[in-house]
This record gives C-alpha cells, structure tokens and sequence, in this order.
C-alpha cells in the first residue's frame, strides 16, 4: 500500500472503526484487496482502496486486481473499492459487482460518497447492507451515470 492509500486506510481506521479494519500487506495472492472488514451483520467485506481522479479508477488498478475483483464480485458481493478523490477531497464507495473490469472507458456509480474529513454514515450504511438510499448517496441530478455498462 502506497503513500496515499496508506493514509486513506487511517481515515478508515478513525471513520470506520466499529468495522474492525484489517490491512492486508500480501505478496502471495497478487490482487487481493488492501483491507478487510467486518459489518454488523459479521460478513466479512474485501476493500481495495484508491486514491485518484474520480475518472481514472479503473485505470488505476492493476491487471490483477481487476481480475480479483471480476472473480469474486460474481461470487459474493462483500467486495468494494474505496477511492478518495485529493483534488475534491472525497471518499466513494463502489460495489465490485456493479463495474466492468473489462472496459477501460466504464464509468463506475459510486453507491455511497462522503467528503474525506467529514462523517462516513453513507458508507458505513452501505458496508453494512442498509438501504441503496442513504445520506450522502450521489444523486442522479449530479450527473453521475455510467456509459450504459451491463
């Protein structure tokens, strides 16, 4: 884990605390998610974090992570990317399952989003498999859309 995703999994720690993060430094499983988390429910959640422009996370994942994600999305849906944008200062969350790994122009919709320094209820409400709406949630009048993924 890099500079900046090292200090994205500090927010995580302070924001996100009641999920018990646990950082996975691995050299053996190439493409397995930085952390790893716990909802109330006690399923436990795979997180990559990212940080980069809002458009560029799918370019910034590396061949193995894609593939990480692609496989086990479809076979549990406890995986998510957690990107913090520097330049606007916010964090969001995105379902593995709802983004195509395999088309580098996809545009991925966030499925919850919060300014860094501030509270993390949208994310922590979908980590824990509440509602799709919640505070915090990007709204359709925002103009974020995807560019008619499956």
């Amino acid at each position: 884990m890099a500079g900046p995703e090292k200090n994205l999994y500090k927010m995580v720690k302070e924001k996100l605390s009641d999920f018990n993060p646990i950082r996975i430094e691995t050299t053996t499983i190439n493409g397995f998610p930085d952390l790893i988390l716990f909802n109330k429910l006690r399923k436990v959640l795979f997180v990559e974090c990212k940080v980069c422009e809002r458009d560029k996370l799918i370019q910034s994942l590396r061949p193995h992570q894609k593939a990480f994600h692609h496989k086990y999305s479809a076979i549990f849906d406890g995986v998510f990317i957690l990107q913090r944008v520097p330049s606007s200062r916010e964090v969001f969350l995105y379902r593995s399952i709802e983004i195509d790994f395999l088309d580098p122009k996809w545009v991925a919709n966030p499925c919850a989003r919060a300014v860094d320094r501030e509270n993390w209820c949208a994310l922590s409400a979908q980590l824990n498999s509440d509602p799709l709406d919640v505070v915090g949630a990007p709204l359709k009048s925002e103009g974020i859309t995807n560019n008619g993924g499956k």
